[in-house]
This record gives C-alpha cells, sequence and structure tokens, in this order.
C-alpha cells in the first residue's frame, strides 16, 4: 500500500505553523518516486509497491538492507523443537519505504493453521526503532498495551500473557527440553511455561521479582528510563498502540493483516521519520511467530480448548520467543520541524474532508518550496461553512474552499436562501469514492474479500431494522412487536448470508450498524441515491417486507425515504430502555438511539474505528463506569475488540479506506449480479459518465454510473472568491496550478497524490490550469508543466498523467459563477428533521483523538495547541 496520510494532525486553524514539511520536490535533483508496483490499485490501495520486502523464517533475521543475513536459524539450538512449526513461513511487506502514518499489507504464506481461539500458531506483530543494522532489541519495541485482550472472551482470556511483557521464570539453570520441560521459579508445574533464557538480564525484573521476567519499554527519547508493564501508559496504551497480539493463520497456513505504521507524532517513544543528525529515524517491523510450545519445552494440546496448559501464556519479548522473530527495516518521510514564528503568510483553506489527505500531501510540497513565506492551511468544515467563509468578504476568513457542490446550494436543498456570494471561480482537483469499509476477524478468521452489498441491504442497515440497532432490545429485553421476525443483525440476514457466506457474528451481541456521521452533505445524500436506484430497496423502504418477512423500521418509514434521496443518516428511532434509576447514587438509566449507535465524527474517524476495533456501538449499563456527574456508574460501549470478535464497518471515503487497509464492500445488483469494487476501472467508468449542473460542476448519477462503473465517485473542486487581494489569488492560483500538474501524479512523495484518489483526467487539468492562470499562479514547485496539465513533472512518479477519456475534449474553459446559486444546479432534499450539523474543526483528516483512537497522543497535541494559541495571541 502507498502513502496513508496522517489522520489527525492538529486542531482547527493550526495547520500552517504546525504542518510538518518534506523534502519538497527540487529541479535541480528531483527525487525519485517509488513505484506502485503492478498489483496496486490506485484507489484501494491493494497491492505491493516498490519496496515490497519477502523474507523466509528460515533464512534467518535481515539486517537494516533487508537482504543481508545478520543471524542464522541455529540447528543445535536448545531451542530447535520449536523450528518445525515456522520453517515453511515466508512473510511479505507491501511497502518498507517513504512511510508515513498508513497501512501497509503484511501476508504470509506457510505457516500452521490457528489452533482455536488462538490457543496457538498465530503471528504477533510489532514496530520498534532501533539504529543498529541487526535489529532491534525487545527495550524499543511498542508491544505489551494493558487490557487490549481484557474481553476476548466475554471475560478475562485465557493467554492474557501472550498480550504482556512479562512472563515466568525457570529453576535456576533450567534447559528447555519437549520430554522433560522444566518446571517455574516459583515452584508452579511445567504446564504453565517458563522461559529458560530469561535469567541473565538484572534489567528484566521489577522490583526485585525473582519469579518472574519483565521486559522495560525504554523510549528513544528517553533512553534513561525503563518503563515496565505498570507504567507503560505512560508512552503508550491499547488506544495509541499499533501492536498486533494475535493475527491468525487460515487452514492453507496464509494469512493477511493490514498493519498500521506510526511516525514520531503518534508514537513518539519510538521517533520513527524524527529527524536524527538529519536524517529520519529509521524503524522496524517485528513479528514474532508462535507455534504449539511454550518456550520451557511444553506443548500445548490444540484438540482442547479449556485451560491454562492448553494455551501459550507467555510474552512474544521473552527472550525464547523473541529468538524466532522476523524483522523488517522500514525508513519514514522525514519530519521535519515548524517553520518560524511569524515567517509565514498562512493562506487558509477549508471544505470537504473527501481530499483532505491530497492536501496534506500538497502542503508539504508547497510549504517547503516556499521556503517558509507562504503555508497553505487546511481545515475540514461542513458545507454551510464553507459558504459562510466565502461570503464573507471581511477579510479574515478563507478564500479557498473545496467543494462538490456548487457552494451556497446546500441552502436550497434545504429549503432555505443562501447568502449572496461574490463571483467564484471553481477548479476540479480530485476524483475520489465513498465506500463501505469493514473490518472483520471473527472466528472464521480475518476477512480479506471484499463484503457483497445490495441497495436494500444498506437501507436495512441505514434504518435500524436489525433488533440488536434498537435501544429497547438486548439479551433481556425482546423489543418492539414490529421487529420481532426481523433478524438480530446484518451477518443472520438471509440476504447477507447468500452473498457473503461464512461472516460469522461474534458473540458479544453488540449492533452491528455501520459508523456514520451526522453531517448533511451532498456525499451523503449520493449514497441514498445509489439505495433509491434500486427498485426493490424503495419497495422496502415504502413498507414491503422482503422474502423472509423483514420489514423496515416505522420510524423510518414514516420519512417516506423512498420518495427522495435525503443528505444525512437520521437516528430516527425515538423510543429508549429504561431501566429505571442505577448507579451510586442512583440515576435514570435511559438508554436511547443516540447512546446505542452514537455518531463519529466524520469518515476518517469512522475508519480509524473499524480499522483499530475500537467499537463505538453497544452501550450497556457498566456500574463501573463514570457518569458525567462524576459518581459511579453509566452507559459503556463495546470497546476495543479482541481478535476473532470483530466485525466494524462504516461508510467513508476511498482515502480513508486505502490509509487504514480496510476492506471495501462490492455494491450489487439487487439480485446480488454485476457486483462493483471501488478500484481503478470502475471510478474511471463513473467519471466519465459524470454530467454537469448548471454552475458546471461534474456529478455521477449514482443509479446511472454506466456499465461497469461504481456509483459512489465524486469530484472535488476547489472554489476560490475572485474579490480576494491580488496576492491572494495569486498565491490560491499557485497552489492550484501545482495540484492540477504535479499534483496528479500518483506515488508516495510529498506533492504527489496518494492512494484514494484517481489522477484528473487531462481536460479537468487543463481546465484547473486555466483558473490557475486566471488567478494569476506564479511558478510552482518542481519541474515544467504545460499549460494543459500533460508535462511531465520532475518527482518521477508512477508514470505519465492520465490521457483524456473517451469523451472528453480538451478546449473548456473555466467556470465561472456568481452568487446566488442557480437553483437548477442542486435537487432539493426531503426534510426529516432537525439533525445538528457536526462541526468538526480540522486540519488535514481531522482530529479524532478525543474518541480515544490511535492517532495522536493528546499531551502532543495540547501542547501543540498551546504554541499555536500563544502565536495567534
Amino acid at each position: 500500500m502507498n502513502r496513508r496520510f496522517l489522520s489527525a494532525l492538529v486542531a482547527a486553524g493550526a495547520a500552517a505553523a504546525l504542518v510538518m514539511l518534506g523534502p519538497g520536490p527540487s529541479a535541480a535533483a528531483p527525487p525519485q518516486a517509488a513505484a506502485s508496483g503492478g498489483g496496486t490499485d490506485q484507489v484501494t490501495g491493494n497491492g505491493v509497491t516498490a519496496s515490497a520486502v519477502t523474507v523466509t523464517w528460515a533464512q534467518g533475521l535481515v539486517g537494516s538492507d533487508n537482504k543481508t543475513v545478520v543471524a542464522t536459524r541455529d540447528p543445535n539450538s536448545p531451542l530447535a523443537f520449536m523450528y518445525p512449526d515456522f520453517q515453511n513461513l515466508k512473510v511479505t511487506v507491501s511497502q518498507t519505504s517513504n512511510l508515513v502514518h498508513q497501512s501497509i499489507q503484511v501476508t504470509w504464506t506457510g505457516g500452521t493453521p490457528t489452533a482455536g481461539l488462538f490457543q496457538g500458531n498465530f503471528l504477533q506483530m510489532m514496530q520498534c526503532y532501533g539504529d543498529a543494522a541487526t535489529g532491534p532489541t525487545p527495550e524499543q519495541c511498542e508491544y505489551g498495551s494493558p487490557g487490549l485482550l481484557a474481553g476476548a472472551t466475554g471475560n478475562a482470556v485465557v493467554n492474557p500473557g501472550i498480550g504482556s511483557r512479562r512472563g515466568q521464570l525457570c529453576t535456576v539453570g533450567a534447559v528447555a527440553s519437549v520430554t522433560s520441560p522444566p518446571g517455574t521459579a516459583d515452584g508452579s508445574v511445567a504446564n504453565n511455561g517458563c522461559d529458560t533464557l530469561e535469567r541473565a538480564d538484572p534489567t528484566h525484573v521489577e522490583s526485585g521479582d525473582t519469579t518472574d521476567y519483565s521486559i522495560p519499554f525504554v523510549p528513544v527519547t528517553d533512553p534513561s528510563t525503563r518503563l515496565y508493564s505498570d507504567h507503560l501508559s505512560d508512552a503508550f496504551n491499547q488506544f495509541t498502540s499499533n501492536e498486533v497480539q494475535e493475527a491468525n493463520t487460515n487452514t492453507d497456513g496464509s494469512g493477511k493483516q493490514f498493519f498500521q505504521a506510526l511516525t514520531a507524532v503518534e508514537a513518539p517513544g519510538l521517533g520513527c521519520g524524527a529527524l536524527t543528525a538529519g536524517k529520519p529515524r529509521d524503524c522496524w517491523l517485528v513479528i514474532v511467530p508462535r507455534g504449539q510450545y511454550k518456550p520451557n519445552g511444553w506443548k500445548i494440546n490444540t484438540g482442547l480448548t479449556t485451560g491454562s496448559p492448553n494455551f501459550l501464556t507467555d510474552s512474544p519479548l521473552g527472550a525464547s520467543n523473541w529468538a524466532q522473530r522476523i524483522q523488517i527495516h522500514l525508513t519514514f518521510d522525514p519530519l521535519q520541524p515548524n517553520c518560524p514564528i511569524g515567517a509565514a503568510t498562512e493562506r487558509e483553506m477549508v471544505g470537504t474532508q473527501l481530499v483532505a489527505r491530497a492536501v496534506y500531501s500538497w502542503q508539504l510540497a508547497l510549504n517547503q518550496t516556499s521556503n517558509c513565506k507562504t503555508l497553505y492551511g487546511f481545515s475540514a468544515t461542513p458545507e454551510p461553512t464553507d459558504t459562510a467563509q466565502l461570503a464573507d468578504s471581511s477579510g479574515t476568513t478563507a478564500g479557498l474552499a473545496f467543494t462538490t457542490i456548487p457552494i451556497g446550494s446546500e441552502a436550497i436543498r434545504n429549503g432555505t436562501k443562501p447568502p449572496k456570494l461574490p463571483k467564484l471561480v471553481y477548479a476540479p482537483v480530485s476524483a475520489s469514492a465513498i465506500t463501505f469499509a469493514f473490518n472483520i476477524n471473527a472466528k472464521s478468521g480475518f476477512v480479506t474479500e471484499p463484503i457483497k452489498l445490495t441497495p436494500r441491504l444498506v437501507a436495512k442497515a441505514l434504518t435500524q431494522s436489525y433488533r440488536f440497532d434498537l435501544p429497547t432490545v438486548d439479551s433481556s429485553h425482546a423489543g418492539p412487536d414490529w421487529a420481532r421476525n426481523n433478524p438480530n443483525f446484518i451477518t443472520t440476514d438471509p440476504e447477507f448470508r447468500k452473498l457473503n457466506p461464512g461472516i460469522d457474528t461474534p458473540p458479544s451481541g453488540s449492533p452491528l450498524a455501520p459508523l456514520l456521521t451526522e453531517d448533511h452533505s451532498g456525499v451523503n445524500e449520493q449514497v441514498w441515491q445509489w439505495v433509491l436506484g434500486d427498485a426493490a430497496a424503495r419497495s422496502w423502504l415504502g413498507g414491503k417486507a422482503d422474502e423472509f418477512g423483514m420489514v423496515v423500521n416505522p420510524a423510518y418509514r414514516a420519512l417516506k425515504l423512498q420518495d427522495a434521496a435525503i443528505d444525512s443518516f437520521p437516528r430516527a428511532d425515538g423510543d429508549c430502555l429504561d431501566l429505571g434509576e442505577l448507579g451510586s447514587p442512583p440515576k435514570d438509566a435511559v438508554r436511547c438511539s443516540l447512546n446505542l449507535l452514537p455518531y463519529v465524527h466524520n469518515y476518517d474517524d469512522a475508519a480509524i474505528h473499524v480499522r483499530t476495533g475500537n467499537n463505538p456501538e453497544g452501550a450497556s449499563w457498566d456500574s463501573t463506569k463514570q457518569a458525567p456527574d462524576g459518581t459511579a456508574g453509566w452507559w459503556g460501549n463495546g470497546g476495543i475488540e479482541p481478535a476473532g470478535q470483530v466485525f466494524m464497518w462504516s461508510v467513508t471515503d476511498s482515502a480513508s479506506l486505502a490509509s487504514y487497509g480496510l476492506v471495501p464492500a462490492d455494491l450489487c445488483n439487487a439480485d446480488g449480479t454485476e457486483c462493483v469494487a471501488p478500484n481503478t476501472a470502475s471510478v474511471t467508468t463513473a467519471l466519465s459518465s459524470a454530467t454537469a449542473d448548471s454552475t458546471g460542476l461534474l456529478h455521477v448519477n449514482a443509479a446511472k454510473p454506466g456499465s461497469g462503473g461504481y456509483p459512489l465517485v465524486t469530484v472535488t473542486y476547489a472554489a476560490v472568491r475572485t474579490t480576494l487581494p491580488a496576492d491572494a489569488k495569486r498565491d490560491f492560483g499557485t497552489f492550484i496550478k501545482f495540484v492540477a500538474n504535479d499534483g496528479q501524479v500518483a506515488g508516495d512523495l510529498p506533492g504527489q497524490l496518494p492512494h484514494g484518489y484517481l489522477p484528473l483526467p487531462k481536460k479537468l487539468r487543463t481546465q484547473a490550469t486555466k483558473i490557475a492562470t486566471q488567478l494569476g499562479a506564479t511558478a510552482t514547485p518542481g519541474g515544467t508543466q504545460t499549460s494543459n496539465g500533460g508535462g511531465s513533472g520532475s518527482s518521477g512518479g508512477t508514470g505519465a498523467l492520465p490521457t483524456p477519456l473517451p469523451s472528453e475534449s480538451s478546449t473548456d474553459g473555466p467556470v465561472i459563477v456568481a452568487g446566488p446559486v442557480p437553483a437548477a444546479a442542486v435537487t432539493k432534499a426531503t426534510d426529516v428533521g432537525a439533525i445538528r450539523w457536526a462541526l468538526v474543526a480540522m486540519v488535514c483528516v481531522g482530529l479524532t483523538g478525543a474518541a480515544g483512537v490511535p492517532v495522536l497522543r493528546s499531551r502532543w497535541l495540547l501542547r501543540a495547541w498551546e504554541k499555536r494559541a500563544g502565536r495567534r495571541s
């Protein structure tokens, strides 16, 4: 997978001062982009890159060049009894260079199928620092987050030791043996397991403990600090760590895992990408395979699924398990210091989050090339804010807004009058898609193939029509009579099961509803347009039961959703579950729809939750949870879902899906045929079917995207107020000119187009370049750019810029519209009531740290924000 952009950088308004500057293109010495590789799809990011590495366990440990063997496997090792479990293991990592905060795909073959509920035969993964060419030490790895395994079987797991940094010591002088495994130092039986190699290093014991070893974490930022298990949260926890404690191997010996690479921003204790002696710090991906033996030689009985002797119970960081590791060297793009205070003229930009990752890449190149004289900031904002910003001529608001609809048309769509607007110009900047993204790791293992969805299935999921999506239903409450014949979950719906055989329902009993955003937008409306393009979905929304007897939630039937596409995802079910007075002191325990199915901030936030299995849904009363007033007892949620019990999905965008390595959905006809995946070919086909509104902006008809076209394709435009001062217009023109040319070259480097976006065809690049010229653009970074966007930039990239679509001409001029917005430019939405805008001010991709997801360390964020606030004052 190629470049995945930082999912949460800073709070609103902080972009220009906090942006990390990467190695911008230079005409004198053009950098070379990492090739995508023949198997990588630009839209989904699935596949391998030119820096992909394949290693085998048998060859031994490879060094920092990922080739030279620095330690071989010793056939005479006292641990050789472990070797048959790993001897055929071969691992491929999809990308090892130019990394940022992103997913990388880890695949393997030759493993032994995982036994039971992770009794044995699985992989464990972690990210480590380490400057030595021979690899990292266990102290240099982020692993062992407390509580991450706490709920794997509904209560405490049988084998929590595999997720810790601790384990048992063996009796003094013991040697591992499969015929006579030694006992533990505390005198317990051999089947509890112990590590015979963990007895020499006094730093591996805590507080004088003589029976257990404990591997400290040593942050790269403070080598004198040793954080043992009780203090790990000073550096990382289950919400911020990227460790993979259990990655299952399929019955054919293969497996697949998307691993989140963290930079020094998300993981300061690792420091990856931070400049050290003028170079970005490299890091390592460490994979510890686990077989059927404990380190003392005790072999687990995989035929029995209860009892500690039949589960691996020790840490992968213990010396014996650590000796079996595979290590892959990773290089990161540099994270450079902020520009000096007051050095830059800030050009503030706002708009749709769909373009955020691309904007971040473009910012990196342009901000550095300007030598900190002009910085382009960006805050992701909802449509009404974009309109308000561009309508304000005070000179204190943003002059450019990224949008998928004519500015101001959201007001007409919802039956109100937009404000008076100045003359605007619209330049196309990106093409992307709305997707349904999945993370399923249930009893049958990690699901890597796309999930198939029909419009009616999506309609069911969006309308709280499955029983456990209702606040009044749980294991003790049957809920309303109308839902008695409806499936409990989407996974038990016969329609879903027919299309997706073998998908298990996790045992937790929590809702399996998609994570949704609270906003009103044209892209949300497009999802409903696709649903309503299907007669079966319309009929079901209108009240006709499906062939299995499932009916729509009456609260949504009352909205007449079958009549016209709406622009939001309402939580319309008004029933609540009243458990009476609970807690200490007693308090009203009333669960309503927004308690059970809370909204997420934005598409990126949704994708992060799905990737990490951090489920905000499923509120149940928790007597130990703190209420808003500080007393005990409140509604809890699903929390981190452990391996074997993960089923999460969301509506998100293709850039977020690609960034976090999520499994997409194929969108199918009502009968499950002609399924279309979101990929380069289908997005290109749909884009060629797009038609212009009365303003000139292109839109794909979700109900008619063309044969083989993906229906949820969007074009994002940069709308610029032409009444800006000349220097501001020039700077925005320079930005657009770069975007239309070098910014459309797919690649890993700053300034290039990340995965999740389709490079614009020549017609749209030409249009954008003309707009840039009209605004007074000056030369942009990179090599030579031609007026039609077809020239070759200096950044190399992954090939030539895209050719025209079959129906294009290159003669279209700039698109200009004067406010007010023509009514013909929009479709008026059905009124479904007052659903609040979730105005989450963001930079680049947005702040999601408050949701408890692993994107940004809160203390770093607070320091950054305090600095920013001080600069503003």
